[in-house]
C-alpha cells in the first residue's frame, strides 16, 4: 500500500513541474479597485494606479500549482483590495524616497517621494512605473512572470529596479524593498532559510544567504508554498536581510525598530505579521549610468510525500552547468505528523555518480509531534559527463517510526551563448546632395544559442564622431532576459552630420553576472557628399497665364565653396522675372548678411554672384519671382557662364534643372 501511494504521489508531482506553460499566455485587465492586474494560470501581479501609493503592488494566485485547489486565488503579498503594505525605498545620498505616488498611510508615510513621471502600464509583458526623484534620478519598477526556479514554472514575479542618474555628477545610490508576505491566510508562517525557521527579529548578510527561502503553513498538508530568491541566476544578491513584524518596516522608511529574538508581533498591536527588507547598500552611480536591483518572488516546489514522518525536499529544478564550484542546494523538510516523539530521527541523500557533497547523512535527533525539520546539503557536480537529467532520493527514518523517502530530477542546461550582429536596415544613397534616409536606422540582432536565460540585458551602441543618435533616441537600450533560444532585434536612429566614408560602429553588451562583449560593424559607408544646387518649385498644382510663381535656389553642402557666379537661363515668352529675394543662408540669428542685388538686366538671363557666409552649408540662396506668359513652355536651367571659387581645392558641382508643364510639378 505505501509503496503504491509513493509512486502515485512522485508522479503528480512529476507532472506537476512538467505541467506546459508560456510566458507569453498572459491576461492583463484592470480591476474594480483600479488596480492593474497582469497574470497567467498560476499567479497575477496587482498594482495600484490610484495617486495614494501609486505604483505599490501585491503578488496573488490564480490558479496557483497544478492539481492543488488549496492555493487559488491566495495572497502572497499582502495587497486587498488595493496594494499600499509593501514599498520600496531609495537611498539618495542619505536621503529616504519612496518609490511611486505620495501615500497618508502607514506604510513609508514618513518618507520623501518624487514625481510618478509613467504611471503603471504593461509593455513587452510586464508592469512598468517610473518616478523622477528630484531631476537627479529615473527609477523603475519593471513586474515580470518569470519562471520559478524550484517549480520550473511561470508562477514568480521578478522584481526589479533600475535607477539611472540623469544629473550631471555622481550620487550615491542604495535600495531597500519591503515585501508584506503573506501564505493565504497565514500571515505569521516561518520563514526557512537555509538550516533556520525563522519567527523572530533575524538579520542575515549576503555571504550567510542561500539561493532561496520559502514559506509554508504545513509540510503535510500545505496549502499554499512561498518562495523568494536571493542568489543565482537573474537575481542580484541583496547585501542585508532583515525579517522583522510589518509594523516597524512600515513606520521605518530605512532603518527601523528591529529586535534581535522578537516575535513578528506587529508593532502597537497584537497580531503577528512578518515581513522582509532586503537592502543593497549604497553605492555611486556616475552620471549617465544605470544600475539594476533585481530579486523574484513567488511559489516554490516542495516535492512531498506524506506519512507518520511527512517528508518534503526541494531543489532547483534547472541547473546551469557553467562551473564544477557552483553548488545546488538540496533542502529536505521532515514532519512528525505521529502523535508520539519520533526518537532517533536520521536523514540521508543518496545521490548518482555524476553528483556529490561533504556529509551524506544527518542525525535530527527526537522530533516531537508535530514539529519540523530542515536540513540542507550543498551538491556538486562531479565529473564532467552530466547527463541532462539526473534525480536523487532522500530517505528519512526513526527508531519508533516508518521511514519515508522522496525522489527528485535535475535537469542541467548549458550556460547562455549570445551571439550577435549589427546591419544597416536602409539603403543610404544621395538624393539632391543629402543622404537619404537621414537618420537611418542601425540593427543588432541578439540570438540566445545557449541553454540558458542571459539575464537583465543592456546594450549600448557605440559611434565614431560625425554620428548621433536622433533625437529623442537613447544610446543604451535594455531588452531584459533574452531567453534560451529566443531572437530579438534592437534598433537605433541615427543620424549622420557632415561625415562620408567607411565608418565603424560597435556595441557593448552587459548583463548580469558578469556577462560582457563588444560587437563591431564595419561595413557602414556613407557616400560622399558633392555640393548641389537645384530648383525647388514653391507652388503646385495647375499653371494659368498671369499666375506667380516663386521658385528656391536650393544648395547643399556648399562649406567649400567661397563664391557662387550663377547664370540662370529661362524662357523670356514663358516666364517675365520680376525679383530675386535673399535665401535663408543670408540670415544668421535673425539678421542679414551681406547680399548683392541679383542682376535681371539681360532677357532671359538671371546672374546671381555672391560670396557664401562662412558658417553657410545648406539652405536656400535665393527665391526667383516669375509672372507666368506661357505656362506650356515654362523651362528653367543652368548657363554655361556659371562659375564657382573654392577655398579649397576644386569640387564636382552637381546642377539639376528644373522644368514644369501647364500640370505644374516636376517633369
Amino acid at each position: 500500500m505505501f509503496k503504491r501511494a509513493f509512486l502515485f504521489i512522485y508522479l503528480l508531482v512529476f507532472l506537476v513541474m512538467s505541467y506546459p506553460v508560456m510566458s507569453s499566455d498572459l491576461f492583463t485587465e484592470i480591476d474594480q479597485n483600479n488596480n492593474l492586474r497582469l497574470g497567467n494560470d498560476y499567479i497575477v501581479i496587482v498594482v495600484n494606479k490610484d495617486e495614494n501609493g501609486q505604483g505599490r503592488f501585491a503578488i496573488e494566485t490564480t490558479g496557483g500549482a497544478p492539481f492543488q485547489d488549496s492555493d487559488d486565488n491566495k495572497p502572497l503579498v499582502y495587497g486587498r483590495p488595493k496594494p499600499w503594505t509593501s514599498y520600496t525605498t531609495i537611498w539618495l545620498n542619505g536621503d529616504y524616497y519612496v518609490f511611486g505616488g505620495e501615500t497618508g498611510r502607514r506604510a513609508g508615510a514618513a518618507g520623501k517621494y518624487g514625481k510618478v513621471v509613467q504611471e503603471p502600464h504593461v509593455d513587452n509583458g510586464s508592469i512598468i512605473t517610473k518616478t523622477n526623484i528630484k531631476d537627479i534620478l529615473l527609477v523603475e519598477q519593471i513586474l515580470t512572470i518569470v519562471k520559478s526556479s524550484t517549480t520550473g514554472l511561470y508562477d514568480t514575479v521578478q522584481i526589479k529596479y533600475r535607477i539611472e542618474n540623469i544629473d550631471n555628477k555622481p550620487h550615491k545610490i542604495g535600495l531597500r524593498i519591503v515585501l508584506d508576505t503573506m501564505l493565504g491566510e497565514n500571515d505569521g508562517a516561518p520563514f526557512r532559510i537555509g538550516n533556520d525557521a525563522v519567527t523572530t527579529d533575524t538579520i542575515y548578510y549576503q555571504k550567510q544567504l542561500p539561493q532561496f527561502w520559502q514559506a509554508f503553513d504545513s509540510l503535510s498538508n500545505p496549502s499554499v508554498t512561498s518562495q523568494g530568491t536571493f542568489t543565482g541566476p537573474g537575481v542580484t544578491p541583496p547585501d542585508q536581510v532583515k525579517l522583522a513584524d510589518w509594523g516597524s518596516m512600515a513606520d521605518g522608511v530605512w532603518d527601523f525598530d528591529f529586535n534581535p529574538g522578537e516575535i513578528f508581533l506587529r508593532k502597537g498591536e497584537y497580531e503577528i505579521d512578518s515581513a522582509i527588507a532586503m537592502y543593497w547598500v549604497p553605492e555611486y552611480l556616475q552620471p549617465g549610468e544605470s544600475r539594476s536591483y533585481i530579486t523574484n518572488y513567488g511559489l516554490g516546489g516542495i516535492t512531498i510525500v506524506p506519512g507518520l514522518l511527512s517528508l518534503g525536499i526541494t531543489s532547483p529544478a534547472e541547473v546551469i552547468l557553467d562551473s564544477p564550484d557552483k553548488s545546488i542546494p538540496v533542502i529536505a523538510y521532515v514532519e512528525n505528523t505521529s502523535e508520539i516523539t519520533a526518537k532517533d530521527v536520521r536523514i540521508s541523500i543518496d545521490l548518482p555518480a555524476t553528483l556529490k557533497t561533504e556529509k551524506i547523512s544527518h542525525n535530527l535527533g527526537d522530533l516531537e509531534s508535530g514539529e519540523i525539520a530542515q536540513i540542507i546539503w550543498n551538491v556538486y557536480p562531479s565529473g564532467t559527463d552530466i547527463p541532462a537529467r539526473t534525480s536523487y532520493t532522500v530517505k528519512v527514518e526513526a527508531e519508533n517510526t516508518d521511514s519515508n523517502q522522496v525522489i527528485r530530477e535535475i535537469k542541467f542546461i548549458g550556460p547562455p551563448d549570445l551571439s550577435a550582429y549589427l546591419q544597416v536596415k536602409e539603403d543610404i544613397s544621395v538624393i539632391n546632395g543629402r543622404l537619404s534616409p537621414n537618420p537611418f536606422t542601425i540593427e543588432a540582432i541578439l540570438i540566445n544559442k545557449g541553454g540558458s536565460p542571459l539575464y537583465d540585458t543592456a546594450i549600448e551602441l557605440l559611434l565614431p564622431p560625425g554620428l548621433v543618435p536622433a533625437p529623442m533616441e537613447k544610446g543604451v537600450k535594455y531588452p531584459g532576459d533574452i531567453q534560451a533560444g529566443e531572437e530579438l532585434v534592437v534598433r537605433w536612429r541615427v543620424e549622420a552630420l557632415n561625415i562620408e566614408g567607411q565608418l565603424p560602429v560597435a556595441v557593448f553588451i552587459e548583463a548580469l553576472h558578469g556577462f560582457q562583449d563588444i560587437k563591431t560593424y564595419e561595413n557602414l559607408v556613407l557616400p560622399e557628399l558633392n555640393p548641389v544646387l537645384y530648383f525647388e518649385l514653391q507652388k503646385a498644382g495647375d499653371l494659368m497665364a498671369g499666375d506667380y510663381i516663386t521658385i528656391d535656389i536650393r544648395g547643399e553642402n556648399l562649406d567649400e565653396i567661397d563664391l557662387i557666379d550663377l547664370y540662370i537661363k529661362y524662357n523670356p515668352e514663358a516666364l517675365e522675372a520680376i525679383h530675386v529675394s535673399r535665401g535663408t543662408i543670408f540670415l544668421k540669428d535673425g539678421k542679414y548678411l551681406p547680399w548683392t542685388r541679383p542682376d535681371l538686366s539681360k532677357e532671359g538671363i538671371i546672374r546671381i554672384n555672391q560670396l557664401v557666409p562662412l558658417e553657410a552649408r545648406s539652405g536656400t540662396i535665393g527665391t526667383i519671382h516669375f509672372k507666368v506668359i506661357d505656362p506650356e513652355n515654362i523651362e528653367l536651367e543652368w548657363d554655361q557662364q556659371t562659375n564657382f571659387i573654392f577655398n579649397r581645392g576644386e569640387v564636382e558641382v552637381i546642377l539639376n534643372e528644373l522644368k514644369l508643364n501647364l500640370g505644374g510639378g516636376l517633369k
